[in-house]
């Protein structure tokens, strides 16, 4: 038996109070990220709210609806805006998350915790993004923009129609 360089490092197995900060460390991140997801949610209704405010002023509004539609077309823009930002700073935890899964699941066996790498693995999605930064993370994100990409169209279509339905 030889014993390794000290060259050569090899993995120090963790003491049970490291081992319990880890835990924590990951049950506080899947926290965080919940939260995000909470704010995020409250951003995109408020997003909605301001289009249908925008459809409520258009119906007052006859003859100017056009004007109202694409001006109000700024509405969903701020809010992507702005929800793509809380999605890039979610997202920076991710690694993490995804690091102590596996230290937890492969160094020591555990089974468990798999939140982020069995979403991952569910939703085909790999655990480490190829693309970085803040256009993909958050502002080319699926969950981020499709959501405000429709209302846009449904506000430039009503601007479209508008004169049409209220001549």
């Amino acid at each position: 038996m030889s014993n390794p360089l000290p060259s050569q490092s090899q993995p120090k197995p963790l003491s049970e109070y490291e081992l319990d900060l880890l835990k924590q460390e990951y049950f506080f991140l899947q926290n965080t990220i919940e939260d995000y997801n909470k704010q995020i949610w409250v951003i995109k209704a408020l997003g909605i709210t301001g289009t249908g405010g925008v459809l409520g002023l258009m119906l007052q509004q006859k003859p100017g609806a056009s004007t109202i539609a694409l001006i109000g077309c700024s509405i969903p823009i701020f809010f992507w805006i702005l929800e793509s930002q809380w999605k890039h700073f979610q997202r920076g935890f991710y690694p993490r998350v995804s690091e102590i899964e596996f230290i937890l699941t492969n160094t020591h066996g555990f089974k468990t915790p798999g939140i982020y790498s069995s979403w991952s693995h569910t939703h085909k999605r790999t655990t480490n993004s190829k693309r970085k930064g803040y256009v993909w993370d958050g502002l080319l994100n699926r969950s981020v923009f499709i959501s405000y990409v429709l209302e846009l169209a449904f506000l430039v279509l009503i601007a479209a129609l508008a004169p049409i339905i209220w001549k």
